[in-house]
């Protein structure tokens, strides 16, 4: 069963002589458990692309579909009791945590608010959402500041995975760490497919990351603002 199909979806900025096509027509589709990197010149849209299937825009045409069902197109949205089967990892982390708040403070808020878990429930996801992303569960009981960048990604996936989505969008997960620490939180990452099935989508330019996911789609036009 395919976990996240996205059929026909295009992305246009604007009207007559002004229209911007920030994503040409895109179709993919990941099974569950398996990985996908999607790839692309800069501008080519795959940050757009991400942002539609993590339910942040509107496409222009098409529609996406989770778990075979509808997830965002022209008439519809995310419900809110669904927002849970789709989680991103963003490019900067340190900016989706609050700072002087620990981050397993923040990653159990994030449970609450999805109406996943609360109270002993939510504090084991947590500890396991740690394991599972190789974060030391020591760490998260400090304030997101002090985090390194890797730590800090690698927290992000931990409260991705603590909903246990169906998919997770990562947009350039390693954009900004050395190429020890990249390899570490792609091994995060991908290591999550086998671990708890979800489908995992990477926005990435890194070569070395596309490699080690199941498949590669290259976007390869597109308009200038991705």
């Amino acid at each position: 069963m395919n976990a996240l199909e996205v059929r026909g979806v295009s992305f246009v900025h604007g009207t007559g002589r002004s229209t911007t096509h920030a994503l040409t027509t895109t179709d993919i589709e990941i099974a569950a458990g398996r990985s996908l990197a999607v790839v692309g010149r800069s501008g080519a849209g795959k940050s757009t692309l991400a942002e539609i299937i993590l339910g942040l825009r509107r496409p222009t045409t098409g529609e996406v579909r989770v778990n075979g069902q509808p997830w965002i197109g022209r008439g519809h949205v995310p419900h809110r009791a669904d927002r849970r089967l789709v989680q991103g990892v963003p490019q900067d982390p340190a900016a989706s945590f609050a700072p002087r708040r620990t981050t397993g403070a923040q990653i159990t808020d994030a449970l609450r608010r999805l109406g996943v878990a609360t109270g002993a429930e939510a504090s084991v996801r947590v500890t396991e959402a740690a394991q599972l992303a190789r974060l030391d569960p020591a760490l998260l009981a400090r304030p997101a500041s002090a985090l390194s960048g890797g730590q800090a990604q690698r927290a992000a996936i931990a409260r991705a995975v603590a909903v246990r989505p169906a998919v997770i969008v990562a947009d350039e997960p390693t954009s900004a760490l050395d190429r020890a620490t990249a390899d570490a939180v792609a091994s995060a990452l991908l290591g999550l497919t086998g671990r708890i099935g979800s489908a995992v989508l990477i926005v990435t330019h890194d070569a070395a990351v596309a490699a080690r996911c199941d498949d590669t789609f290259e976007i390869t036009a597109a308009g200038q603002n991705a």
